[in-house]
């Protein structure tokens, strides 16, 4: 009795240190984005597009030679435009933009609209990740990118609006 005992209690306690040992991987860059629900393109047209070495040089977000990957995505319809502007670093197959870097300013949110009555909204928080993907021999190098950025008005954190994209990027032509 005493020998069931014993091995019973030496192979829960072994059970126990293997399973405390096992390799945690919080890393954040370990990630995934699968190719499934894919932002449409419900009304006007939109375009998803990114540009190597370059940087945003102002509130217009007119682009600059810099040391970023700069993603766009535009929706425009019959009376307004909707441009996000993301800055990734250059190097490495992957990135992920957080809370932090939304801040920084690494993110940029644009609506114009002539005829519109709106405020400004600015980007408070959110992810964006981003992953490079294999290209084939008939198209060019292309990024997927999945985001959801947080909108707030000007000057304030309090949040307004959330916005979701999901959809490759292609290389922009100049």
């Amino acid at each position: 009795m005493k020998n069931a005992f014993k091995v019973t209690a030496i192979f829960l306690i072994a059970l126990s240190i293997l399973s405390a040992c096992k390799k945690k991987t919080d890393n954040p860059m370990e990630f995934t984005i699968d190719a499934q629900n894919l932002t449409p393109c419900t009304e006007g047209s939109c375009l998803y597009e990114y540009t190597n070495y370059a940087a945003m040089s102002d509130q217009q977000m007119a682009l600059t030679t810099g040391q970023y990957r700069i993603f766009l995505a535009t929706k425009s319809n019959s009376f307004s435009t909707t441009r996000v502007y993301i800055q990734a670093p250059m190097l490495g197959d992957k990135f992920l933009l957080n809370d932090a870097d939304i801040l920084a300013g690494k993110v940029k949110y644009l609506f114009s609209c002539p005829t519109c009555d709106y405020i400004n909204l600015t980007p408070i928080a959110g992810t964006v990740k981003g992953i490079k993907v294999a290209n084939s021999n008939t198209s060019s190098e292309k990024w997927l990118l999945d985001a959801q950025i947080v909108l707030a008005a000007e000057k304030t954190k309090l949040p307004i609006d959330t916005i979701y994209i999901k959809q490759y990027f292609n290389l922009a032509v100049k």
